[in-house]
């Protein structure tokens, strides 16, 4: 008899993807740990991303953003502290492989801080890490 399994996740990166497929493929598998669901929404000082509405907040108020600029701050606010690349962060955004030359990713780390942070020229939320990348601090 076929089982159909249905497995509802966030997962940015794959790796929960990535090892369902695995154990499927072996046909056999064990429960190793359960993580209870995660909440709704991320929150990052006084930053909330309510990800199933694609809804961004600011101190209580919202905040437009563009397709490029969510994704980018979901990838970032998923995993607070995490450095991201900028190809990591053009693969989140566009699913495809970092163009070098282009400066799309600082085109969109620059709006966003200009939409998210009180002094831009002083981020207190999304960092440049040299020669590594962006990130979300931990506690701005």
């Amino acid at each position: 008899m076929d089982e159909i399994i249905v497995i509802r996740a966030a997962d940015p990166d794959g790796s929960i993807f990535r090892a369902v497929v695995d154990v499927l493929r072996d046909k056999k598998g064990t429960v190793t740990e359960v993580i209870p669901p995660a909440s709704p929404v991320l929150r990052v000082g006084e930053l909330e991303i309510h990800h199933e509405y694609r809804r961004v907040l600011m101190a209580g108020r919202e905040v437009r953003l563009n397709h490029g600029e969510y994704a980018m701050l979901y990838c970032m606010a998923s995993s607070p502290g995490q450095v991201f690349s900028k190809a990591q962060l053009y693969a989140a955004a566009w699913g495809e492989e970092y163009l070098h030359g282009t400066n799309s990713v600082e085109n969109i780390i620059w709006r966003l801080r200009q939409k998210l942070e009180e002094d831009p020229k002083h981020p207190t939320y999304i960092k440049t890490v040299i020669r590594g990348g962006y990130k979300i601090g931990k506690s701005p």
